[in-house]
């Protein structure tokens, strides 16, 4: 077989037929069997001639491109996967579809693990990595997918057909295209995908090429999105044959956004190098695979992974070396990932220490953060060159870490499996890991698992189910794979910084605006301290372009000058360092004119916890057990959680009636802290969303503000859940909060202790404030915001003031009260629900209208 593919010649390996490496050399029976993979029967194949065809001149670059940030783990590949997911018992006459481990202590095992893995890849892409994740990344149920002859690519400049029989398509399609480099500076050759967005929304983007010797190493991806145009560049000589992560991006509904592949490159390695244009996926889709029990009618994202693998399957691949047949799904899909990321992985491309392989789970019963490695069995067979380090690294990084976070913030201490005298590595000694198993990864790379913590212990699970837990999880995982790199691939020791706080932004005349933030606080388990920042610009507060760096780590403010007259600016910081980047701070918004901003728009919801996780209903199963009775569970979606960019409500409600109102934002911290004086405002819009009494709904300094500000005459619309149950409950000798409650605010809470209207309508009362607003319906966690829980009911108290809204079925009961300022003071209007989860924007609109000119800012 060997003479046979030397027969083939360069120009087949030039020409993509190829993919392995020194073809002179004896493969060993992996590589062979890979070659047959990759090849089918490649002694009986041959590369016909290759016809160069020009396909018009390549559209102009965009005026700023912006790329994936550079850091610690540039260069590096990481191979990444949830375990579990839905499965299909193809062998049963159970339930046709169901989660292996079933609802836990309201945790959902399969679930909670893509929950998890979205985080991580988060962090790692921010980091600089490539990453290739074995399920989908992130909650985008919506899909387009276009191959290379797809009439949705369009071609410009000389572009060849491949004959190669590995490819992403059907049989018969046009294999993939492929182009020479250019190190020119200008594209020569560009292909553009272009995607009609069925739904406005964040959609992860993926690439599908085939790897080989020829490829350039930095293989150009232009994603052109609702806030700009970002770049990616991925090492096709290094991996290839399935999906690799873009990035996540907002796009509008339609076709304004693309991805472009050009052969622009800065490789000059490579022999006579190619960039290639194959597959391009938008979004994840819902479970289509069919395994003759119907299909799951789950989101993709929520299945397990080899579903996802065997719909990113190209041609020319054997699936039966990744999904074993033979065997029921559940049994096949253990070892998936590692198959796949050994079939995706050009091992001969740099050494096995720039890749690696991280797993998540949680476990039955065992407490606290566990690393997962193989050997017992098989005299060490089973288990990667540095298998165990890798586990005992992602272990200690993971348990020492939320063990210093402490409690509080969590919930309850973490269960620290050093003070209980337990291993923080397991190699059982009755089975290996089929994951991690090295009899699948051939030595290429070393991979573990990291088993959270225990879904079956009632403490662990209710940790699990706090997002900012898993947060810090997916943070601690990065620098857990940052310490691994360090330790055996050379790599320097150093984190990417924490998100900057306390956003803020004032006008200070036309076409200027100062947008200003706090550090972020630097402590032993959090990120390195940044070098500088970068505040990013949209249009829309969910498009952001690539941002404007801020050197100095002590500079904390920026002035632009180019806003235009009329144009809403919304903006977000975040640090950086030579690790990489943050995640963002809280979005802020404003609009500059002649005058001061009138209008200050705060933002006070802060909290991010675990009774704000999605809740979800559905009959998961267990292990194929048919269970009929649907439950409820919790799942950690943080965009439906808080998405910490409500002001974008406000700000749209104020253009939609006011297009030239001035206004500025900040968020409460800037008001506790004196960094923004509510006296320079005529009226104040204090957006609470859900706070409650979780993170304190108006601290003592925010209610000395507040009442300074109403007692010189300004005006406040305050919005939220819970807002009257918070600042009812007695705390301490002076009832100071149910004071401000009643005499500030100038409301009670309605009915009992716990007076939740149990409704998601409202009904504006005739012949008041709202009287000819149509009826209002809130969010219930799946209209674009999050669930408009745990509405007050309020009571009017003191002159002057009246109910304006009530509540529509449900317990009923006074929705919002509006005080009118003629018993002293400025004037209030109290929503006991959150503005920003009105779904209509129109409603939401006619609300703000009323709202200033009661305010007579309009």
């Amino acid at each position: 077989m060997l003479t046979s593919i030397r027969t083939l010649g360069l120009a087949a390996i030039l020409a993509g037929a190829l993919t392995l490496h020194a073809l002179t050399q004896s493969p060993s029976l992996p590589e062979m069997a890979k070659l047959r993979t990759y090849l089918g029967e490649a002694d009986q194949w041959t590369e016909p001639e290759i016809a160069m065809r020009y396909r018009g001149t390549p559209p102009d670059r965009p005026a700023t491109i912006d790329p994936q940030p550079q850091g610690i783990l540039s260069g590096r590949i990481v191979f990444t996967c949830g375990g579990h997911g839905w499965t299909c018992n193809i062998n049963g006459e159970d339930t046709a579809w169901y989660c292996q481990r079933g609802d836990w202590n309201d945790l959902v095992e399969d679930l909670g693990n893509a929950d998890q893995l979205a985080l991580y890849v988060e962090e790692c892409f921010n980091a600089g990595a490539t990453v290739v994740p074995f399920r989908p990344v992130g909650q985008q149920d919506n899909e387009v997918l276009i191959d290379n002859d797809d009439p949705q690519v369009s071609l410009s400049g000389l572009w060849s057909e491949s004959v190669s029989p590995v490819f992403y398509g059907h049989e018969g399609d046009v294999p993939y295209l492929f182009a020479n480099a250019t190190s020119s500076g200008a594209p020569l050759a560009v292909a553009r995908y272009t995607p009609d967005i069925p739904v406005a929304g964040f959609y992860p983007v993926y690439c599908w090429a085939r790897d080989g010797l020829d490829r350039v190493s930095d293989q150009r991806h232009l994603i052109t999105h609702s806030g700009g145009t970002s770049e990616v560049r991925i090492n096709h000589r290094r991996v290839g044959k399935g999906w690799i992560y873009l990035g996540t991006y907002h796009f509008e509904r339609g076709t304004g956004g693309h991805v472009e592949i050009t052969n622009e490159s800065s490789d000059t390695t490579s022999p006579n190098p190619r960039v290639i244009a194959d597959a391009i996926r938008f979004g994840n889709g819902m479970g289509d695979v069919d395994r003759g029990r119907g299909i799951s009618g789950q989101p993709r994202a929520d299945e397990a992974a080899m579903y996802w693998l065997m719909r990113g399957f190209g041609q020319g691949l054997d699936t039966a070396t990744v999904v074993r047949p033979g065997m029921g799904d559940q049994s096949s899909n253990v070892g998936v990932p590692a198959r796949m990321a050994a079939l995706m992985n050009r091992e001969t491309e740099g050494p096995m220490t720039d890749r690696v392989y991280l797993g998540f789970h949680t476990n039955a019963f065992d407490p606290g953060s566990l690393g997962l490695f193989n050997g017992n069995n098989t005299n060490g067979a089973a288990a990667t060159p540095n298998q165990e380090r890798w586990a005992e690294l992602i272990a200690a990084e993971s348990n020492d870490d939320l063990v210093a976070i402490g409690s509080p913030p969590l919930e309850m201490p973490w269960p620290n499996r050093r003070a209980l005298g337990l291993s923080l590595t397991l190699d059982r000694g009755d089975i290996e890991f089929g994951e991690i198993n090295n009899a699948s990864i051939h030595d290429e790379f070393d991979a573990t698992i990291i088993e959270v913590a225990s879904h079956g212990l009632p403490v662990d699970a209710t940790l699990c189910l706090d997002p900012r837990v898993r947060r810090w999880v997916a943070r601690a995982s990065l620098q857990a794979t940052v310490r691994y790199f360090h330790e055996f691939g050379g790599g320097a020791l150093l984190f990417s910084p924490d998100p900057p706080v306390n956003a803020r932004v004032i006008g200070e005349g036309p076409g200027r605006v100062i947008v200003s933030w706090d550090p972020p606080l630097i402590d032993p388990v959090g990120g390195s301290a940044p070098s500088g920042y970068r505040v990013e610009r949209s249009s829309n507060g969910l498009g952001f372009d690539g941002g404007v760096e801020v050197e100095g780590a002590l500079t904390t403010s920026l002035t632009l000058t180019d806003v235009e007259p009329g144009e809403i600016v919304y903006l977000r910081v975040r640090a950086i360092n030579d690790a990489g980047q943050s995640l963002p701070s809280a979005t802020v918004a404003a609009r500059a004119g002649e005058e001061p901003a009138p209008v200050l728009i705060v933002n006070g919801f802060d909290r991010f916890d675990r009774a704000l996780c999605v809740r979800q209903r559905d009959t998961v199963g267990s292990s194929g057990v048919d269970a009929k009775i649907p439950d409820t569970f919790s799942r950690i979606f943080p965009r439906r959680i808080n998405s910490f960019d409500y002001v974008i409500q406000a700000a749209e409600a104020i253009d939609a009636v006011a297009p030239e109102l001035v206004f500025d934002s900040c968020q409460n911290e800037a008001i506790e802290s004196g960094d923004i004086d509510l006296a320079e405002y005529r009226a104040v819009i204090w957006m609470l969303g859900r706070e409650a009494s979780a993170e304190e709904t108006f601290s003592a300094t925010e209610q000395e503000r507040v009442i300074a500000f109403l007692a010189g005459g300004g005006d406040l619309f305050v919005s939220g859940s819970e807002i009257a149950w918070d600042l009812d409950r007695d705390r301490g000798p002076t009832f100071a909060d149910r004071v401000f409650l009643n005499t500030w605010l100038h409301a009670d809470l309605g009915g009992d202790e716990n007076a939740d209207a149990r409704t998601l309508g409202v009904r504006p009362l005739a012949g008041r404030l709202f009287g000819e607003t149509l009826g209002l319906f809130l969010d219930d966690g799946n209209r674009g915001t999050y669930a408009a829980r745990q509405p007050d009911i309020l009571t009017p108290v003191g002159p002057g003031v009246v109910a304006v809204m009530r509540y529509a079925g449900g317990r009923g009961g006074t929705a919002a009260v509006a005080y009118d300022g003629s018993a002293g003071g400025g004037r209030v209007i109290l929503f006991g629900f959150p503005f920003e989860t009105i779904v209509s924007p129109s409603a939401r609109a006619d609300v703000m209208e009323r709202v200033l000119e009661f305010f007579e800012v309009l």
